[in-house]
């Protein structure tokens, strides 16, 4: 029976009602002009390293007083954003995740936050190398078979020195530019900037996998080296996407990442 009178003008108020009271914030005026000149940093009005009007120039500019401007400021000096400097004014820093982030690497360290890394690369680089294989150009295979060759000769390098820290890192670096030009030729923007901006924690689980390796082959009386054979998981890596080949070439990523664990791989 549908309601009447003043119990259905109860039960229409009653629906209005928030079933949570949120308070409502105003926006502070700092907090504006900091957003409208981080937009304009994000579109390029102001460049890396370019200097931003004065407080006074800025005032002028928002219809603001100076102190509002410099609070404005002092938040985008905290966010990395610009550097000012005193008697001089504010330049607009080059942004990067990367201090964040090499900050961040240290608590993935463990046993637990090492695999997941490597699920994460799993998800990342599996899915591009399917895309890769479907969508990469000539010049693109051209590249990446690069990328492969001075990955091989840096690690024919560090396999006779396993000790020697800037071989280590040498390699590092080849490896990660290998994996990233298969990133890079999925052609998808997401995928491209998500794995740079977690570089460092894939550079940190290489360091591990290329490290660990080369000293158990050590102990083992193998040659350190063997890896840089035609059996390299690399080498068919980049095989595979140059063949079109998609099963053999993902079975190649995930014995490379240890998803599916070589022997060497026990207890890593």
């Amino acid at each position: 029976m549908p309601l009447q009178g003043s119990e259905a003008k109860y039960m229409n108020e009653r629906a209005l009602r928030p079933v949570h009271r949120v308070k409502i914030q105003r926006t502070s005026m700092s907090d504006q002009i900091c957003a409208s000149i981080k937009k304009d940093i994000v579109k390029g009005v102001y460049q890396a390293g370019s200097k931003l009007p004065s407080e006074a120039q800025l005032a002028e500019i928002f219809g603001v007083n100076r102190l509002s401007v410099r609070m404005a400021l002092q938040k985008l000096n905290t966010l990395g954003f610009v550097e000012t400097k005193v008697g001089d004014g504010s330049y607009v820093m080059p942004y990067s995740l990367r201090p964040i982030l090499n900050e961040i690497s240290v608590l993935y360290q463990s046993d637990e936050k090492y695999s997941e890394v490597q699920q994460l690369r799993g998800l990342l680089e599996n899915e591009c190398l399917k895309i890769a294989i479907e969508n990469a150009t000539e010049e693109e295979i051209a590249q990446l078979k690069l990328r492969l060759e001075h990955y091989r000769k840096t690690h024919l390098m560090y396999a006779r020195n396993v000790d020697d820290e800037q071989c280590l890192e040498d390699v590092v670096d080849a490896d990660f530019a290998f994996h990233y030009q298969v990133v890079k030729m999925s052609h998808n923007s997401l995928y491209k900037d998500i794995y740079y901006m977690v570089q460092q924690l894939i550079r940190e689980h290489i360091t591990k996998l290329i490290f660990t390796r080369a000293h158990r082959r050590l102990e083992r009386g193998e040659d350190p080296a063997l890896p840089n054979s035609e059996n390299d998981t690399h080498v068919q890596i980049y095989e595979g996407i140059a063949s079109g080949k998609l099963d053999e070439t993902i079975n190649a990523s995930k014995r490379m990442l240890g998803i599916i664990p070589l022997d060497i791989d026990r207890d890593l």
